[in-house]
This record gives C-alpha cells, structure tokens and sequence, in this order.
C-alpha cells in the first residue's frame, strides 16, 4: 500500500515538472531600452517609493510604466499613466502596481523594479522615499542620463520639478540657482503647477557673474502672486535666458526636514531618453521638444 502511495507521489511531482518544462521561459526585458527605477519600497520598515513622471513637450504624453519581479524578472503587469504638458506628476508605488493590475510579489520574488518608456525627448522621472514613521524624505533617483542634459538638448531652457510649495509646511523648500557665466545675467523663472502644468507666473532674477542665489519657494510665490490651493503641492520650476541662449546656470533644490534639523537635496531628476543626437540608450526617441 505505501509502494502504491509512493508511485503516485513520484507520478504527481513528475507531471509537475513536465507542465513546468513544457511552459514556455519568459522573455527578458531589454533594459538598454528602457529608463529603469530599481530597486523599490513599498512599505517594509516604513518607506514607500513615489515616481514623479514629468513632461516637458508641448502635448500631453503617455508614460508606459512596466512592472517586473526580482529576482525573477517575471512582468508583473503594465500601467499606461497619462502626463499633461508641463506637468509632474507623483504616484505612490502602490498606486502603480495597481494601474498596472499587478498582484503580490510571488515565485520567490523580493522587489519590484520599474522599466519605463515615453517616446518625449524632455520626458523625465524621480524616485523619492518617505518614512512615514519618523518623516524622513529622500531623493533616491539613479540616472542613465540626467534630465538637464535631454531638456538642453532641445530647447534653451532647464528644470526643476516637483519643488515643495509652501502647501507642504513640514518640509520647506528652496531653489539654488548658481550662474556660471562671467557676467551678470537676469534668468527668467517660469513657475508651473506641477500636478497640472498650469503656469502660475514668471519672475526675473538678476544675478551676478559666478554668484549663487538662493530662493525660498514662499519668496518665489509672493513674487509670482501665487496663493497655491491644497492639491498644489509641487512646483515645476523652468530657467531661462530673455535672450534666447543656453542659460549657463546650475540648478539644484532642497528640503528643510524640520523634525530632524537637516537640509535634504531633491535635486536629480532622471531622464527618460539619451540626450537627442548623443546616440545613447535608455528609451525610446522621438521627436518633438519643450516649449515655454
């Protein structure tokens, strides 16, 4: 009697491993491909990834946003997220996987990466965390190629995104803008709602030859006139030279982390695609460009 449970046993698990053989492996993605978030949090220990997936072109523009498994690398599922022009938008790593029907991680899989497409020169990303348990904010992006270095590829103009407004009181911010030109230049800021793309206002800025201006985002409201509503709680914040030139300046942003008394930089931002004409990997192409 044990022999024969035993056979049947043996039979069952080689049934198994001739289904297992006969399904199919799954194609690997080509990450050269795509521009590629990895690894991500979702909630162990406290921390949560948000992407902030931007537009810079003159139209709206779809992101394609797929979900692979690690170490498997088994797609998960594939979220299409719509961007408006000129806007930022951020999505809690959750919210993806969900846009992108993507059930629990599975097969012995740990993590969960990101493999991104949009066919927009200027189109660009972050990768921040947050605590919720002791509220520590980071920015966490790893870039193939910066999003300054695509956006100057097409248009005299650079960026910063996702700028705290005064609407997020916990975690003030400020804009650094460094001119490196050997005369002084009046840069134009052109400020955005980032959840929308609405322009809110532009203000000049004088500044001298290697001199580095530092701006308080409620400074650069009240120049602007702008009283952000509660859903305006990031800014997209574009630098220009008036005079049509390449602006020559270095832009960063931080956060004043009030409950631990510290300065955080969120000033990288990622692009999607190689700089146009650099011949590089990392998306899609295409044409088109940004225009303010």
């Amino acid at each position: 009697m044990r022999s024969i449970r035993h056979l049947a046993m043996r039979g069952a698990a080689l049934a198994a491993m001739l289904a297992a053989a006969a399904t199919p492996a799954q194609a690997a993605l080509n990450g050269s491909l795509y521009a590629v978030i990895a690894p991500t949090y979702n909630g162990a220990g406290g921390t949560t990834s948000f992407i902030r997936l931007f537009n810079g072109g003159a139209a709206a523009t779809n992101f394609s946003v797929t979900v692979q498994g690690s170490p498997s690398g088994n797609t998960y599922g594939t979220a299409t997220i719509s961007i408006p022009v000129r806007a930022s938008q951020q999505f809690s790593l959750g919210d993806i996987l969900s846009r992108a029907n993507a059930g629990a991680l599975a097969g012995g899989d740990t993590n969960y990466s990101l493999y991104i497409q949009n066919p927009e020169p200027s189109a660009g990303y972050q990768h921040v965390t947050f605590n919720g348990g002791n509220n520590f904010f980071e920015n966490v992006s790893s870039c193939k190629h910066l999003l300054n270095q695509s956006i100057g590829a097409v248009v005299a103009s650079a960026a910063l995104i996702n700028v705290h407004t005064t609407r997020l009181t916990a975690f003030p911010s400020q804009v650094e803008i460094h001119n490196f030109f050997n005369g002084p230049v009046t840069y134009r800021l052109t400020v955005i709602a980032a959840r929308t793309g609405t322009i809110r206002g532009t203000m000049d800025v004088a500044i001298a030859a290697n001199e580095t201006r530092v701006l308080t985002m409620s400074s650069i409201e009240n120049q602007v006139n702008w009283q952000p509503a509660t859903d305006e709680q990031h800014a997209n914040i574009v630098v220009t030279d008036p005079s049509g030139a390449a602006p020559n300046v270095m832009l960063s942003q931080s956060i004043v982390n009030q409950g631990l008394s510290a300065n955080i930089s969120m000033s990288t931002a990622c692009a999607v695609n190689a700089p146009a004409g650099s011949g590089g990997g990392g998306g899609l192409g295409g044409g088109g460009g940004i225009s303010y």
